[in-house]
């Protein structure tokens, strides 16, 4: 057998029945409309953009040329209609190009005469095709007539039509899968109802072809709207969309699609009114609601929609209450099709709908907005938001826009990247820049990419503050602070901070969130996509005229230090300013430089990468003492954080009664940091005992104090009584023994962040008793406790409890008591059992249970009554029962399901991810995946791991078309049916499957990741574009596609693995970043890899290469590994990889040297089984050098590298002290491997990239 990795190249054109630019899956729409390509007429007439045409007739010349067509042609033309007729005869030896596709595609109406030799033309055919296409993305209507066939004839290709197909067959002028879509088109038109011709008795056809010619005026006097051409996959959208509004019922149906400006919600509704417009007479487009109500008012848009519905312009309405009643009153009767474009307030869909009984029966309302809250009105049956495009999608749509076609040109890639990373999948600014860059000479594009990542584009910007202009000052005030300062913070702590500006932010964050212009992630992080972001931070600049002492927010840290540099006064405009201390210089500044900022609301300071040493502080301090008359310095301050402060570092004395958060996390301060003082804290010291009469009693206001990840931290403070702090945040504190008893007296305290304390014995006993305002847990890592205090019984305001990564062994019983308990998280937690009172909280919404050892749980029969529980997950519980569970669930993990068959899962309509691993103990027969999986159509993530399945759904794709994430580890799976296409991530082991739908690259076009582990796979396959994971394993691969860097060139990871017959490798894609090869023992050579400019992780094993050839060229690898290569004798000089971390060699028994030295980078080495390797290069130069291990290395000077080791403070062993897998388990585990390898293979402690992580990122910080 023979394993072909194949895939076909995009064809130029249509040619074969493929547009070269046709719809491929995406998440979303352009913005609007920027066509102009241009087609002609077979006269000659020019095609512009616009519908300059409304009709397009498509036949056979030589069948219905001289009578019908022609009858029909001249009665459309007489009657004013815009008709495209084409004529193949004229255009014979021609391709199928631009022009007649544009025709076909500006044409509001299609008509395809079928005749009895139609199917024999494929010139014809292939317009059928384009005809659907439209239909499906654009709404265009198909009306076909059927002149002498039956539509039968047509659906089912019978009689004549099943000839032509035979005859297209043996000509092998066309591939299979050409034929098949014409076979398929025809399918699709075959079935609409249409005119059929040819079983009328008297055929007048003069008098048929004016009956044509005056349905087709009723049509187009719908008014079709225009809809971008550049559109990228729509269809998900439209399909869910479709469903909700009830196409084909008799219902009437009210439907909300709303999202942020310039997502696509317009777009995307002319297409649902398009391909609804043909059931309706009456139809009304309202556009631009917003802008209209505030000019001419509401009643001009009530007078046009009585107006277009009844075709009278007599309307005239005074007011508002006269435009309900004549609603009412005249259209009560009227089946209707509404769109009502960009709804910005609930009256606006009182005065224009009303109740929906105003409409007839079966009316179908469409409603665009960016507020979603408008839509919760009780009379709009459901809603749908538009999210940002994947990254995939949006270099395509970009792609469209700034080349005219799918894909960049690939001397553009690196500069596409940057536009689609400042686009952020917004569809209006992707198309925007796109068309700006469009035609744009190459070496202006960096400049211009450059401007736009600090201010976005004019046209951008203006449709994005539409949104921002409708709110009131206090929550413009709040998103202006969001997008300089809070990207990524926790939304709890920051309401705080509002709350004491009394900006009321539980109202405010809430109409933000209706508007999308921020949301709030699971983890109550705030995120805000980044044109919002640079929207808001160029109004600060905009309102403070470009001048830096004038803005309200100053947030860029050399701004900041520029700023607090200068000695005039005039800084009174400045709220908040952040600093950060480089490492270039030492600054030092007295009290008296913040005493301009007088009201300051936020001082955020950094030192992370400052010089701050013992001997000379950042800030100085007056040599005097510090007097109660300078407790006046920032008087308006609310918010302090200063992180990394140096153990010896004294503050100077602000006004800290106002401050509600003080965050010193990451600093080296100690119960006895002299700092304290300075902050008005006084120290009694009596014998061994210690207190602080706390600065806490001075910040009486203080809400949230933050010491995490202080290093040296071993107790916390004596806690004041009468204290109003509600956080308390100590996570990661790893030198901390101990917490304070007096945390008894914080009546208030809310939440408790103990999580990675890996230090702490346990929790104060009072931690229960007395906390009673205890709303959040959470003793995380905290691996010394074993058990709670008895007095959590008491914590009956409990809301969220994370004990993960914990040795506590048990739950109380009293967990029963605890009614307000939403969250229980215990993942690789130490607990052996779970007590029956957790499945009797009815308030439950999520219960995690990722166990270290096997258990046994019963799920008790009382969770059924559970309307709350959203996530239950329990991996390693052995599980023999599963009880009815309830419906509100949407994440379902199962991880040891003993059972002879899957659980009935029928009724969990709701569920989004479903993970489920069948452990059967006894002998079972094979069986098929369940039936009642089609119930579970709003799936989004699908695992099954069960050795018994042996097929799935035959029609997945239609049962789960919302499915994106696909594993299956199911070894006697015989074969895939037909998967959703909307697929981006499909992972199969099977050991059964021999074969796969050949062509994944048409059927899941947004497929980004594949994983193939099935050793027995033979067949072709052809992969899209999109793809940019790939792990293969099959034993008979003999070769890769000598053009995969074309096929595929956004691949960033390959895995081969067991691929046992590959000899070698094609030139690889440049994107490549990631490249491993595992047991491949025929190959023998890898190619070139010097064009691999952009790969970090390189991983070679059981392979019979003797030389890597341009190895030495790899200057961005950060992981290097070589396994098992017996040819290999030498390796070159590494030198010149500035970025390389780990080096790993093992294994290589004939290897006799590594050339030159070794990066100054490398942090990571590891020798393993190298008996021939008799010398190093020099590790006494290698400054960043942590660890090293050397093992079975019989001829290496041992005892001097560890001599060299301990002199340098190196970690050295000789042992496999580190935790890594042996030679043998390890390559069992490479794919996996390559799958989490980073910058120094996971060493977060090592990693310095922390602070140049992107403004959208979460700041675990705050």
């Amino acid at each position: 057998m023979l394993f072909y990795f194949f895939l076909k190249r995009r064809s130029k054109g249509i040619n074969g029945g493929e547009a070269n630019n046709s719809a491929a899956a995406n998440d979303g729409t352009a913005g609007g409309d920027s066509s102009d390509h241009t087609s002609t007429e077979g006269q000659g007439m020019a095609i512009s953009s616009g519908y300059d045409y409304e009709v397009f007739l498509s036949f056979r010349g030589p069948d219905t040329r001289a009578a019908f067509t022609d009858f029909l042609y001249t009665s459309m033309k007489d009657a004013g209609i815009r008709v495209y007729r084409d004529d193949e005869d004229l255009r014979k030896g021609e391709e199928f190009g631009p022009e007649l596709l544009q025709a076909i595609k500006q044409s509001k109406i299609s008509i395809p005469i079928f005749s009895k030799d139609y199917a024999s033309s494929p010139w014809c055919l292939k317009e059928v095709v384009q005809m659907v296409e439209c239909q499906k993305t654009k709404g265009q209507k198909i009306m076909p007539i059927f002149y002498d066939v039956a539509p039968t004839e047509v659906r089912y290709q019978t009689g004549g039509y099943e000839k032509a197909f035979h005859s297209h067959k043996n000509k092998k002028r066309h591939d299979e899968k050409t034929v098949q879509k014409w076979k398929d088109s025809l399918i699709v038109v075959g079935q609409i109802v249409g005119w059929d011709l040819h079983s009328m008795s008297n055929r007048r056809e003069g008098e048929f072809a004016k009956k044509v010619t005056k349905t087709v005026l009723n049509e187009l006097k719908k008014a079709y709207l225009v809809v971008s051409e550049r559109l990228v996959n729509v269809d998900n959208h439209v399909d869910e969309i479709m469903k909700m509004i009830g196409d084909g019922t008799s219902e009437t149906r009210i439907i909300g699609v709303h999202g942020m400006g310039g997502i696509g919600k317009t777009t995307i509704a002319k297409i649902i009114y398009n391909k609804l417009s043909h059931n309706f007479e009456n139809c009304c487009f309202l556009r631009d609601i917003r802008e209209t109500s505030k000019g001419s008012g509401i009643q001009c848009l009530q007078t046009q929609l009585i107006s277009d519905i009844l075709d009278n312009k007599c309307f005239d309405i005074k007011d508002i209450d006269e435009g309900i009643q004549e609603i009412k009153d005249r259209l009560s009767n009227k089946k209707v099709l509404l769109l009502l474009d960009d709804v910005e307030e609930e009256n606006h869909i009182d005065a224009l709908v009303g109740n929906r009984d105003w409409f007839s029966r079966g009316s179908k309302i469409i409603i665009t907005t960016r507020n979603k809250y408008i839509l919760d009105d009780p009379k709009v049956d459901s809603s749908y938001e538009l999210r940002n495009m994947d990254p995939n999608r949006s270099l395509q749509l970009f792609s469209k826009h700034a080349f005219r076609r799918d894909s960049p040109l690939d001397d553009y890639i690196v500069q596409s990247n940057r536009a689609i990373d400042i686009a952020r999948g917004l569809p209006l600014a992707l198309e925007v820049i796109g068309s700006l860059l469009c035609r744009t000479k190459k070496e202006m594009w960096d400049d211009i990419l450059k401007r736009l990542e600090s201010v976005p584009h004019d046209k951008v910007q203006r449709k994005l503050k539409i949104s921002y202009d409708d709110l009131n000052d206090r929550h413009k005030d709040i998103f202006l602070d969001i997008a300089c300062l809070f990207i990524g913070y926790d939304k709890d702590i920051m309401v705080h901070f509002w709350d004491a500006s009394r900006f009321f932010p539980k109202v405010a964050i809430e109409d933000l969130q209706n508007r999308s212009l921020i949301k709030i992630k699971e983890n109550k992080k705030v995120w805000m996509h980044d044109q919002l972001r640079d929207l808001g931070r160029e109004i600060v600049r905009q309102e403070s005229k470009m001048k830096i002492e004038k803005q309200s927010r100053v947030w860029d840290p050399k701004e900041a230090l520029y700023l607090l540099r200068r000695p005039e006064q005039g800084k009174k405009e400045v709220q908040a300013l952040c600093l950060k201390f480089d490492d270039k210089e030492k600054d030092h500044f007295a009290y008296e430089d913040f005493k301009s900022f007088s009201d300051l609301r936020l001082l955020q300071v950094d030192n992370r990468k400052g010089k701050c040493c013992q001997d000379e502080l950042p800030l100085k301090v007056p040599s005097t003492n510090v007097s109660r008359e300078n407790s006046d310095l920032l008087p308006q301050l609310r918010w302090l954080s200063w992180k990394n402060i140096p153990p010896a570092f004294k503050i100077t004395s602000f006004f800290t009664e106002n401050v509600v958060i003080l965050n010193l996390s990451r600093s080296g301060i100690t119960h006895d940091w002299e700092g304290w003082n300075n902050m008005e804290v006084s120290f009694i010291i009596e014998n061994t005992h210690y207190f602080i009469l706390s600065y806490l009693k001075v910040m009486k206001n203080l809400k949230v104090l933050d010491l995490h990840c202080c290093p040296i931290l071993e107790r916390t403070p004596n806690f004041p009584a009468h204290s109003n702090l509600e956080r308390l945040i100590l996570w990661g504190c790893d030198k901390l023994v101990e917490i304070d008893r007096s945390i008894c007296q914080l009546k208030c305290l809310v939440s408790l962040k103990v999580e990675g304390c890996s230090s702490l014995q346990r929790l104060p006993k009072e931690v229960g008793g007395d906390l009673t305002s205890l709303e959040y847990l959470s003793p995380e890592h905290c691996n010394s406790s074993e058990r709670l205090s008895d007095t959590i019984r008491n914590l009956e305001s409990l809301i969220e409890l994370d004990i993960s990564f914990t040795g506590i062994k048990e739950l109380p019983n009293s967990i029963g008591k605890w009614k307000n308990l939403k969250v229980v998280k215990m993942s690789k937690s130490a607990i052996r059992n779970i007590p029956n009172a957790l499945w009797t909280l009815e308030n439950l919404e999520e219960i995690e249970a990722t166990l270290d050892h096997d258990f046994d749980v019963e799920i008790g029969d009382c969770i059924s009554r559970n309307r709350s529980l959203r996530i239950l997950k329990l991996e390693k519980a052995r599980i023999y029962v599963v009880p009815t569970l309830p419906k509100s669930l949407i994440i379902l993990a199962l991880d040891r399901v003993h059972m002879n068959s899957f659980p009935y899962l029928s009724n969990l309509v709701n569920l989004k991810e479903l993970e489920l691993s069948i452990v059967n103990d006894g002998e079972s027969d094979e069986y098929p995946m369940p039936q009642w999986i089609e119930n579970l159509s709003k799936l989004e993530s699908l695992k099954v791991d069960s050795n018994h399945v042996t097929a799935l759904p035959t029609h997945m794709s239609r049962l789960l078309p919302r499915l994106k994430r696909l594993e299956l580890c199911c070894a006697r799976l015989h074969s895939l049916p037909s998967l959703p296409s909307s697929l981006s991530t499909l992972t199969l082991y099977s050991q059964d499957v021999t074969n796969l739908p050949t062509d994944v690259k048409s059927l899941l076009p947004q497929l980004t990741f594949l994983r193939l582990r099935c050793p027995n796979l033979c067949c072709r396959l052809s992969l899209p574009s999109s793809l940019s994971t790939l792990y293969l394993e099959s034993r008979d691969m003999i070769t890769l596609p000598t053009d995969i860097s074309s096929l595929l060139p956004r691949l960033h990871a390959l895995s081969l693995r067991n691929c046992r017959d590959l000899h070698c490798l094609p030139s690889l894609p440049s994107s490549l970043s990631d490249l491993s090869l595992s047991h491949c023992e025929s190959l023998s050579s890898l190619g070139d890899l010097s064009n691999l400019k952009k790969l970090s992780s390189l991983s070679i094993g059981d392979c019979a290469i003797s030389e890597i050839r341009g190895l030495d060229l790899l200057e961005n690898l950060l992981y290097l590994h070589f396994r098992k290569l017996p040819q290999v004798e030498t390796l070159p000089s590494l030198s010149n990889f500035n970025r390389l971390r780990f080096l790993r060699v093992s294994n290589c028994g004939n290897l006799v040297e590594i050339h030159g030295k070794l990066p100054q980078s490398l942090k990571k080495l590891e020798i393993r089984q190298c008996g021939s390797l008799e010398e190093l290069p020099d590790l006494s130069s290698l400054k960043g050098l942590k660890r090293v291990q050397i093992k079975c290395c019989g001829k290496l000077n041992v005892e001097a590298i560890s001599s060299l080791c301990l002199e340098k403070s190196v970690k050295f062993t000789e042992e496999n002290e580190w935790g890594e897998k042996d030679d043998e388990s390890e390559s069992e585990q490479e794919d996996d491997e390559s799958e989490s390898k980073s910058e120094g293979e996971g060493d977060e402690d090592e990693y310095e990239g922390e602070d140049d992580k992107s403004e959208n990122e979460e700041e675990d910080d705050e």
